[in-house]
């Protein structure tokens, strides 16, 4: 190796701001708590997936809830698997029911299955924080790089939530740890991470299949790394035939688990991969969930994701880490086996997924790791002063506020307050519970029995964005003896006077951010656009 070059690419960190083990140690601890605090108290609600791809249904199948089923779960063509939405907040959720078994009546309370939820994705978090002390090996540089990590907003909102992009960018995190392990020289006598490694790319598979397209070329260095050991066809099949026979067991697993799931027998094989596959492959159906230009994701949910610096510093470490590949005498490039690799996943993902006219910041959440890794590796991040640490912090914080916190943030809080309203309607109320101009709101966190329910006790009507006289058409739609009404305190002034007058403020939830009704917050003024509202409507105005 040619250690002079070696000093030009990775650079003295002595003018690291964070140098000392006890400063970095106190960041690190306040960041953690920050996380923890927009973990279980932070309320904001990103997109409707977070919940109904996997609380809304282990909840439902644990819990005596009612909840909805979205269109991935229909048992006619599933596209989701129920291992990885199981394990994460399934088991939580069954231990919960299993420890208050004299409660079972009522079941678990929403707010702690919510902080349940959230509970088991924090700790998954943390895999990554591991993978990233694991895969930078220059102790001042790994303090930079886990800072970078840990104030990330992408930490603190996606990360923290019930994704089944958080879970993908976990698996490909620990897919990148396996892969510096299996290379490294005394490592590779232990088969066992191969193995790992197997099972963790057939679980990205079924969590979401665009987990093949940040896999592949983790897949490809491992085929290389093996072969170069075994030095021969014969001995490398004795290497790689085991992990194939682990990878198609697991695989197995899934199969069994899914099919039994959605059919109950073992008849029909479902397999939800491919099903995921078919479906995003009709241009129809991604029609339904709009449509963007292909330009999005680089220009745009990029620079939104890990802010306009930090994929700055990526754009240059893949240049001159082009550029060392050029030379002829560098062999660093060939022998830091995570540069390459990492370049080729940045590349090769998104440029995959542009080319899918559905585009959503989420689908990029895997590549945060993996960037970090890359920009820290390179040394750049030594090179930047407290401007950009500073600027970092300032985006950083600003959009975990927007997402973690502000962003629908009160349809959560108001299933909460709803709860105790109609957890008694079994006493023989009839009440009915609509929402207007907010996110679908999902009903595992409202507790209310599924018997409720299917007796008419409960009712409950998801508007979403319904016009006014849909709206106004709802409220005749049958007799109750109670109506709530939650919807932005600024749509109560879209309202005629015939309906506001019907409407009593029961509660107002802050703060709550309608991002899809700016010019009638925009109206209603400062303190009204930020508040949600729980009414009750008066059932003999409403209804004469």
């Amino acid at each position: 190796m040619d250690f002079n070059l070696r000093q030009r690419v990775v650079p003295n960190y002595s003018s690291d701001p964070y140098k000392t083990t006890r400063t970095f140690r106190w960041i690190y601890v306040g960041l953690w708590t920050l996380r923890i605090c927009f973990a279980l108290l932070g309320t904001g609600y990103i997109h409707p997936d977070e919940h109904m791809q996997n609380g809304e249904v282990t909840s439902g199948d644990l819990m005596p809830y009612h909840t909805i089923r979205t269109w991935e779960w229909s048992a006619v063509l599933p596209v989701r698997s129920i291992v990885p939405a199981f394990v994460t907040t399934g088991i939580p959720v069954w231990f919960a029911k299993v420890l208050s078994k004299k409660h079972l009546i009522q079941g678990v309370h929403p707010i702690l299955l919510f902080r349940l939820e959230r509970s088991a994705f924090l700790l998954l978090s943390g895999l990554i924080d591991y993978s990233l002390m694991s895969l930078i090996p220059t102790p001042s540089a790994r303090r930079l790089g886990l800072l970078l990590l840990a104030s990330s907003h992408v930490m603190n909102t996606f990360q923290v939530r019930p994704f089944s992009n958080s879970i993908e960018a976990v698996l490909v995190s620990l897919s990148l740890l396996f892969l510096r392990k299996i290379r490294s020289v005394k490592m590779l006598n232990k088969s066992y991470y191969v193995h790992l490694l197997a099972i963790t790319f057939v679980t990205g598979i079924f969590t979401r299949p665009t987990f093949l397209i940040f896999g592949a070329p983790i897949a490809f260095q491992v085929a290389l790394g093996t072969f170069i050991h075994a030095r021969t066809v014969t001995r490398w099949l004795r290497l790689v035939v085991p992990p194939l026979f682990t990878a198609a067991g697991t695989c197995i697993a899934f199969l069994v688990a899914d099919t039994l799931y959605f059919r109950g027998t073992l008849d029909d094989i479902v397999v939800t991969p491919f099903n995921f596959l078919m479906y995003n492959f009709a241009s129809q159906n991604l029609a339904e969930h709009g449509l963007h230009p292909r330009w999005l994701h680089v220009f745009v949910n990029l620079p939104m994701l890990f802010g306009p610096w930090i994929t700055w510093l990526a754009v240059r470490a893949i240049v001159d880490s082009a550029t060392l590949f050029n030379k002829k005498n560098d062999k660093s490039f060939e022998v830091d086996v995570l540069r390459p690799t990492i370049i080729q996943m940045i590349i090769l993902s998104l440029s995959v997924l542009s080319m899918q006219p559905h585009q959503e910041p989420r689908f990029l959440v895997p590549l945060l790791l993996p960037i970090i890794v890359l920009i820290a590796n390179t040394g750049q991040l030594t090179h930047v002063g407290k401007a950009f640490w500073v600027s970092c912090s300032i985006f950083n914080f600003v959009l975990a506020v927007l997402f973690g916190i502000l962003h629908q943030g009160g349809v959560v809080p108001s299933l909460f307050h709803l709860h105790p309203l109609v957890a008694n309607a079994s006493l023989g109320t009839r009440t009915n519970i609509i929402y207007w101009k907010t996110y679908m709101p999902p009903l595992h966190l409202l507790g209310v029995n599924e018997r409720d329910v299917a007796t008419g006790l409960v009712s409950f009507v998801d508007l979403a964005g319904a016009s006014q006289d849909d709206f106004a058409a709802s409220l005749s739609a049958d007799n109750y003896d109670k109506i709530f009404l939650v919807t932005p305190v600024a749509m109560r002034y879209t309202l005629p006077p015939a309906i506001t007058g019907c409407m009593e403020l029961n509660q107002t939830i802050f703060p709550h951010l309608d991002l899809d009704h700016i010019s009638e917050s925009i109206d209603a003024g400062l303190l009204n656009c930020l508040r949600l509202g729980v009414y009750t409507l008066s059932r003999n105005c409403v209804f004469v």
